[in-house]
């Protein structure tokens, strides 16, 4: 009995990982390149941001906006863009709700992690828009990898086989890949989780654990975990891959700010 308990309640702690874990770790990671990139260029990352944010704020915030009528919540004032940040705030949706309807108030965790869901979203229709083959050549061995008991890596290989697979697309089509870039690059720049979208994300907790909870029981029960284990780990597999692209092109912000820095320190010295 107790070995069940045990087994179960390790299933149940798997389902949170494998349902929330990943785009919390990967969402962060995102906003630490942001915030780095902006410590590491100084106060001239405005002007970054600036440009970056025609592109990633509009999709950020519809991020947030599409997810709250799914959710009965009335949205109030919506800015998908300013040209003038304040304090950062390039745009925003105020929405409210009742308190009452547990699906709205579960509602907040899908609606904070908005921004995450529209921002892969893009990158998905980009990647398979410009770099169709390496696209379609990731989903097929994706696949094949998690059919099996791929080892720890394989899967770490997985996750980044996308990524080392977009430079042949420029040899092919390097008008297209371009194209992909320009948009991937200013939108992996705002996949970022702001405290405001974590804090209402909170409220929304206990009902979620609550939910997953009972569909944890349901499938232990019936014997369907292994089934569901298995579909929420190839679902994590190819979000990591896609944040891997993500945060790659943040990193890309990141390295260029360093180049610059030693650009500016070699300048001072002569």
């Amino acid at each position: 009995m107790d070995h069940a308990i045990l087994d179960f309640l390790w299933y149940f702690g798997k389902l949170i990982f494998l349902t929330l874990g990943t785009l919390v770790a990967c969402g962060f990671a995102v906003r630490l390149c942001s915030g780095l990139f902006a410590e590491l260029w100084g106060s001239r990352s405005g002007t970054v941001f600036d440009v970056t944010s025609v592109i990633g704020t509009p999709i950020h915030e519809l991020g947030h906006a599409v997810m709250c009528p799914l959710f009965g919540h009335k949205i109030g004032r919506v800015k998908l863009w300013s040209a003038r940040a304040q304090n950062g705030v390039y745009g925003y949706v105020e929405h409210s709700y009742n308190r009452r309807n547990l699906w709205a108030r579960l509602g907040n965790l899908f609606i904070g992690f908005g921004p995450i869901f529209s921002g892969l979203g893009v990158v998905v229709l980009m990647l398979w828009l410009c770099f169709p083959t390496q696209w379609t050549e990731y989903l097929s061995a994706s696949r094949a990898l998690l059919s099996g008991e791929p080892s720890a890596g394989e899967i770490v290989e997985g996750i980044f086989s996308l990524l080392c697979a977009l430079p042949r697309a420029f040899a092919s089509n390097w008008g297209r890949s371009i194209l992909g870039l320009l948009v991937i690059l200013p939108v992996s720049l705002h996949i970022t989780l702001s405290w405001a979208d974590v804090k209402g994300a909170l409220n929304a907790l206990p009902i979620y654990f609550g939910l997953l909870f009972a569909v944890a029981l349901v499938t232990y029960l019936t014997e369907m975990s292994a089934t569901v284990t298995s579909w929420l780990s190839l679902l994590n597999l190819r979000v990591l891959s896609l944040f891997g692209v993500v945060i790659a092109f943040c990193a890309v912000w990141v390295v260029l700010a360093l180049l610059v820095g030693l650009v500016r320190i070699v300048i001072r010295w002569f």
